[in-house]
């Protein structure tokens, strides 16, 4: 249990959900494979397109972090994460559009990064583990599987058997020192299937 106090999973907040925003066409085809457990990098050709699709859009401005269904950030996001050289993280440069108003100091996060690391004896799951048929209700990370990795190659990374992006808590004092908008944390010892909904 030791390592459910200092992981946390990224949330937008009500800045950022207050909007829908997702791919619209003129997307590069690539970045439709956002949630693939290797890089995409040779898959992604030009640039990512997403648009306000619901939302008050004449008072829209793009917030560092939106949840599309994968993750976008903006610049800002990007530079904080820049010094720690992550491994497994890659960033495609994405334009906002919400009518005749373009953003393009953003990218899609492809976390690419992934370690099978959920306590089968701790979580809760409604299902079953084989083939990772199952619903994640309580979540608790493995010591025995993140001891073996070195600290600087699991600071952010996905749970192999569920796309749950989780982030050091060094990571997450740097995101939030920079006072970014649009994001919130919540710690993986008090994360449940509810909270999600909170």
């Amino acid at each position: 249990m030791k390592y459910d106090s200092q992981y946390y999973i990224l949330k937008e907040n009500h800045e950022s959900g207050e909007y829908m925003l997702g791919h619209t066409e003129g997307t590069d085809e690539g970045l439709f494979s956002l949630m693939s457990l290797r890089s995409i990098s040779r898959r992604v050709l030009g640039p990512g397109k997403v648009k306000v699709y619901d939302g008050n859009t004449s008072n829209f401005f793009p917030c560092d972090y939106h949840e599309t269904a994968e993750q976008l950030v903006s610049e800002k996001f990007r530079q904080v994460l820049a010094p720690f050289h992550l491994p497994g993280v890659d960033f495609y440069q994405t334009n906002i559009v919400n009518g005749d108003k373009i953003w393009s100091e953003h990218y899609y996060m492809h976390i690419w990064n992934h370690h099978k690391a959920i306590h089968h004896g701790r979580s809760e799951i409604d299902g079953t583990y084989v083939d990772d048929d199952f619903t994640l209700e309580v979540l608790s990370l493995d010591e025995n599987v993140l001891d073996k990795i070195p600290l600087e190659k699991r600071l952010v990374f996905t749970l192999e058997e569920k796309p749950k992006f989780l982030f050091h808590e060094t990571v997450v004092q740097a995101l939030r020192d920079a006072n970014l908008t649009g994001l919130s944390f919540q710690r993986v010892d008090s994360w449940s299937i509810g909270s999600a909904f909170e």
